[in-house]
């Protein structure tokens, strides 16, 4: 695709030569026919000696490589991706090797392969597509140009919103850890409830995302989840949240939207994290957070106080040595 046809449908301002570009790399590794991007300004270096056909900057460099200027290089490259590497074609129909329950409601323009289990009343919209290996259970729903990778597995009566991919190995409506000790052992608390996914939702390999005990597990819209994540029982996320690898949030926790969460935070059960919250990695999180906060450390506490808090534990034999010397010289000192 030609340089010029990109900022024509992306927006930005070519500089330099047009020329067509086959492909999308790193700045390492880019070759003359590949589009690279320059987002980060350490890797100014990089970009001065990479090989590319052209790069995606913000401000020009001084270099004689044809060079495209946008607000924002790494999502225009993202946009770009989309456009060089277009998703294969897809095949409309129900696979004869798929079992497909009488009842359930399957759009003609869905695309459903074998091995795929769609059960009574569920109902598969447009434009989707199941992979070889999925289960859609009894009552439960797909929305419009869903993808659904090899092996998701989506329990009786959940629910999963429009324009979601969910990768392989996703499970949806498994039974929340509920469990009442009767003196002699755990008796299984019944999960009736739900998962209720919104738009626009991206799940990774390997989540899981219990249904609720009476109501409903709740996943807002434009939520991106890493892999290996787990979803407690009557959680509600809210909208554009990200969670990142690891994450584990216990049941009937409230997550705002904006929030992020990096990789293998824990949040305690019955606790709300507000608005725009800000986790670092391996946070702790038992008490209620504000919303707008950044925080880190077990337990958790602002992130400021938590590096200086690291600062000091570095220093601890140190200081414990000083201490007990203190503390020698004055007992010495007291029975003199």
């Amino acid at each position: 695709m030609l340089l010029s046809r990109l900022t024509e449908i992306l927006g930005g301002t070519l500089q330099g030569q047009d020329r067509e570009i086959t492909g999308a790399s790193t700045l390492e590794e880019a070759s003359a026919t590949d589009i690279s991007f320059l987002a980060n300004p350490r890797y100014r270096d990089k970009a001065m000696a990479t090989g590319a056909g052209a790069i995606i900057v913000q401000e020009l460099l001084p270099r004689d490589i044809p060079q495209i200027r946008a607000d924002n290089p790494y999502l225009w490259f993202a946009r770009a991706l989309a456009l060089l590497y277009p998703d294969k074609p897809v095949q409309q129909g129900v696979s004869s090797m798929a079992c497909v329950h009488p009842e359930a409601r399957v759009h003609e323009s869905a695309c459903i392969h074998p091995h795929v289990y769609v059960g009574k009343g569920a109902c598969v919209s447009e434009g989707c597509i199941v992979h070889p290996g999925c289960f859609i259970g009894d009552g439960a729903s797909v929305g419009d140009h869903t993808v659904m990778h090899p092996n998701v597995v989506v329990y009786d009566g959940c629910m999963v919103g429009s324009h979601c991919i969910l990768h392989a190995g996703v499970v949806i409506g498994s039974d929340g850890f509920g469990f009442a000790w009767d003196g002699k052992r755990h008796v299984k608390v019944p999960q009736k409830g739900i998962v209720i996914i919104g738009d626009h939702v991206e799940i990774g390999a390997n989540c899981t995302i219990d249904r609720a005990a009476l109501t409903s597990t709740r996943i807002g819209s434009g939520v991106k989840m890493d892999n290996l994540v787990q979803i407690g029982h009557n959680v509600v996320v809210g909208d554009h949240t990200i969670l990142v690898a690891q994450t584990g949030i216990s049941g009937s926790a409230h997550i705002g939207a904006g929030v992020v969460l990096a990789g293998q935070c824990g949040v305690a059960g019955h606790i709300t994290i507000g608005d725009r919250v800000t986790a670092a990695a391996r946070t702790g999180i038992a008490t209620d957070v504000p919303a707008g906060k950044v925080i880190a450390g077990f337990p958790s506490m602002d992130h400021g106080h938590w590096l200086r808090v690291q600062a000091v534990y570095k220093t601890l034999p140190e200081l414990l040595k000083r201490v007990r010397e203190l503390e020698r010289k004055v007992k010495d000192l007291a029975t003199d």
